[in-house]
């Protein structure tokens, strides 16, 4: 126990708090006084005393609980209550715990405000908030998935003074996202995921604003995956800072979809069915990290994952999506494209192969 309080109070004082390590310092103090006085004043007339009953002594005495299992009946050890726990234990752990109280309050307070510094590990990170009806649906459409509902999020924007909801697992950093002490406080450096929204969809200066936090974070931590909302195809070179950074064109599909829909009546739902986690039958992608030994068709490959209820939809290779599968065998670094009703391991899809 002394031994934990000892390294706490090395802590408060790397950290410059002075004030709490002093009032840890008395408390062990009055804790250990008290409980040496029990026991060699008392353990004369009570030999069955143990140091660990002295220790119970103090520990309920200066807390104030007072079970009265335990008491001093010597005058050695009631002259050490008295100094011990009344005079400087009890004035000092009430302290303490108001300062204890002041300490959450205050770091409660800094979560509410964006203020405080996230130390989770394999989490999100949502850049921007253009409103919240649009982060709290890409919110849930991340947690719907049964890969990440147990993944923690991290808002990073500049245009909230607070969270304006309360979600479990998600928290909140308020910073200038082009600067990298916000990303520090975000804890990018043991991030999984970066998402990067838009700030708005009217402002043609938007893309260029994305891109230099797509660029920031990315030289902060080469490793993670950056995903980034581009409005237009024609600003797609402000984003060639890495291949860990993909481009998803919002407006673009949202107006190819607007097309095919007046064309073929229905293509929103399907659409709808197959890129949304809430809705069982999702589009998902699984890297081929080795291919068969023996050449296999597409087409084999499509006929054979659909008697496992697995839609083949395509393919990308060499950074290409391809649709048509005449002509081409499956091969290592290929992307399989398909609609299921769950995301599927390599493994798992070879073993349906064979």
């Amino acid at each position: 126990m002394f031994y934990s309080l000892a390294r706490i109070i090395r802590k408060m004082r790397r950290r410059k708090d002075i004030g709490a390590a002093v009032l840890i310092t008395i408390i062990a103090f009055s804790i250990a006084g008290n409980t040496l006085s029990f026991y060699f004043f008392d353990r004369v007339d009570r030999p069955d005393i143990t140091i660990w009953d002295g220790l119970w002594f103090s520990l309920v005495s200066i807390t104030t609980i007072g079970y009265g299992d335990i008491s001093s009946t010597s005058l050695g050890a009631r002259i050490g209550t008295a100094f011990f726990i009344v005079l400087v234990g009890l004035a000092t752990f009430t302290t303490a715990i108001g300062m204890a109280v002041d300490w959450i309050a205050d770091h409660r307070q800094k979560e509410r405000t964006g203020m405080g510094k996230s130390g989770l590990r394999g989490h999100l990170i949502i850049i921007n908030f253009p409103s919240e009806v649009r982060v709290r649906q890409v919110i849930k459409e991340y947690l719907d998935d049964q890969h990440h509902n147990d993944v923690e999020i991290v808002i990073v924007s500049d245009m909230l003074m607070e969270m304006p909801f309360n979600i479990e697992g998600v928290s909140f950093i308020r910073g200038n996202p082009l600067e990298e002490e916000t990303h520090h406080r975000a804890n990018i450096g043991r991030a999984r995921q970066v998402i990067v929204l838009s700030p708005s969809h009217e402002d043609p200066r938007s893309d260029s604003l994305v891109a230099s936090i797509a660029f920031v974070m990315n030289n902060m931590n080469p490793e993670i995956d950056i995903v980034v909302e581009c409005l237009d195809f024609k600003h797609a070179a402000l984003f060639n800072v890495s291949d860990r950074v993909k481009l998803v064109y919002t407006q673009q599909i949202a107006n190819n979809l607007l097309v095919q829909e007046v064309q073929d009546p229905g293509v929103s739902l399907v659409t709808q069915t197959i890129t949304s986690n809430q809705i069982e039958g999702t589009l998902s992608i699984t890297l081929v990290d080795m291919a068969p030994p023996e050449a296999t068709s597409y087409t084999d490959v499509a006929k054979r994952l659909l008697d496992h209820r697995i839609n083949l939809v395509g393919f990308i290779r060499d950074s290409s999506a391809r649709v048509s599968f005449d002509g081409f065998n499956l091969a290592k670094g290929d992307s399989l494209v398909y609609v299921a009703r769950a995301r599927q391991t390599w493994d798992v899809l070879l073993d349906f192969l064979s």
